[in-house]
């Protein structure tokens, strides 16, 4: 009777023990992800190391460009006879006074092509009267019917064709008069030989460039910039021009034209500044600095690499001071202006940006110091 009793208590309790073994494996289970979560997590490595550059608002080297001075006005002279130079008094350099001679051509050809147009003249008039005469024998032997109606005609139609000929001795003859007058290249206006583009002794054709002279009373400075840095500029910018050598004092200068035409090669355009100070500081052909004198707010740049954040929505990660923590800024971008873009709002001057390593930061996350 007593194990009867046992064994039924027995039988009872096996149901607990299952229980209770089944709630400590699941214990355990419960327990081993989070062991394994916490073997996984990376080590803390510190700072995360960046490139930052601190906000400015005059990126000189972005807004400076070289460049030439060059006259305002250059003339090409050109013969307007065809013949060969006999003398070229002028060299490269030379300063010229108006009405100087520059160039002559041979003047032995242009008085032998004179004489030759005299003698055509003379030997046109002459077959035109002996035409005339005819004509008008014929004609009198016409009215008395002893000539016919179709020698007449024949005759007339030489006095008209001598006729014509003459008219055109004539202007052969007025050609090789202005000619010779033409034999003789003059300065047109006080300037400076630029370039001489033939020698003495060579033949040229009327409209030949012989050389080229450049106005003394007017310079300007020549620069090709990126076709973006147009938008930044109004129509009246004002630059700065500074010689490579010698430290002078820097000479005004304003935007005078923007050439209509991109350059295919460079794919810039190219700017003329007129001069506003001292001219006389520029030799033609010298090379210059023009850097541009922003006279409005001023035009802050960052990196296109420093541009962070979806498409319609740009941002930048900004460094805070002391404590190095990022945080990322909405940044209302401008124009492109090489491997640079403008940034109209949402930093200012004195910002510390990332500029690389920009698209994998977290907002709050501490970054290196800076190294200058």
């Amino acid at each position: 009777m007593k194990m009867t009793l046992s064994r039924k208590l027995s039988r009872a309790a096996h149901p607990r023990r299952v229980v209770l073994l089944v709630l400590v494996m699941l214990a355990a289970l419960a327990v081993r992800p989070a062991l394994a979560a916490d073997d996984a997590a990376p080590p803390d490595h510190g700072p995360r190391p960046v490139i930052t550059e601190i906000v400015s608002a005059d990126p000189t080297d972005e807004r400076a460009f070289p460049g030439i001075i060059e006259a305002s006005h250059e003339v090409q002279l050109a013969f307007q006879t065809i013949g060969r130079i006999a003398r070229l008094d002028v060299s490269p350099g030379d300063v010229v006074s108006e009405g100087d001679v520059l160039a002559v051509l041979d003047r032995v050809s242009l008085q032998e092509d004179l004489r030759a147009a005299e003698a055509a003249l003379a030997s046109a008039r002459a077959e035109a009267e002996f035409a005339e005469q005819s004509y008008s024998r014929t004609r009198a032997l016409a009215d008395r019917d002893i000539a016919s109606q179709a020698t007449v005609e024949q005759v007339e139609a030489q006095r008209n064709a001598t006729a014509a000929k003459v008219v055109a001795a004539e202007a052969d003859l007025a050609a090789a008069e202005d000619a010779l007058t033409y034999g003789s290249l003059t300065a047109p206006m006080d300037g400076v030989v630029l370039s001489t583009e033939v020698e003495a002794g060579a033949v040229v054709s009327a409209g030949t460039t012989v050389l080229t002279v450049a106005e003394l009373a007017g310079r300007e400075a020549v620069i090709d910039v990126p076709t973006e840095f147009l938008s930044l500029l109004p129509s009246d910018a004002m630059f700065e021009l500074r010689r490579h050598a010698g430290s002078a004092a820097p000479v005004p200068a304003r935007l005078r034209l923007v050439e209509p035409v991109a350059d295919d090669i460079l794919r810039g355009r190219r700017l003329r500044l007129a001069i506003e100070g001292n001219e006389g500081a520029f030799r033609i052909g010298s090379l210059i600095t023009a850097t541009y004198a922003a006279e409005s707010e001023p035009v802050i740049t960052l990196p296109l690499s420093a541009i962070a954040g979806r498409e319609g929505a740009p941002e930048v990660w900004r460094v805070t001071p002391g404590s190095r923590v990022v945080h990322p800024v909405p940044v209302t971008p401008g124009v492109r202006i090489g491997d640079r873009i403008e940034i109209r709002s949402g930093i200012e001057v004195g910002d510390e940006v990332i500029v690389k390593g920009a698209r994998s930061l977290e907002d709050g996350q501490t970054v290196g110091a800076r190294e200058e």
